[in-house]
């Protein structure tokens, strides 16, 4: 991890896990398709981070340790909601 604490992941593996080329994820970054959050945790998630990366409806969470070792992930997808509202 950098010295500000953010994790970093490397392309080739954020985009594998969309099914994308590390140049197509590039390219969805530069057009602004790629949205990314942080949350630090506290208590017993101490010294944990749990990412939260968005593009298109699909949404890759990661558990990653001060190290920036993958504790744990999923892929989760939204859509419509019955009714026609977003999911």
């Amino acid at each position: 991890m950098p010295t500000d604490g953010s994790p970093i992941v490397d392309a080739a593996v954020l985009a594998g896990r969309f099914g994308l080329t590390p140049d197509l994820l590039l390219d969805h970054l530069r057009r602004g398709f790629v949205r990314s959050r942080v949350e630090i945790g506290a208590g017993d998630d101490a010294g944990k981070r749990r990412l939260s990366v968005r593009i298109g409806n699909r949404v890759w969470i990661a558990i990653v340790n001060e190290n920036g070792c993958v504790l744990s992930e999923e892929m989760q997808y939204s859509g419509m909601a019955p009714g026609g509202g977003l999911g």
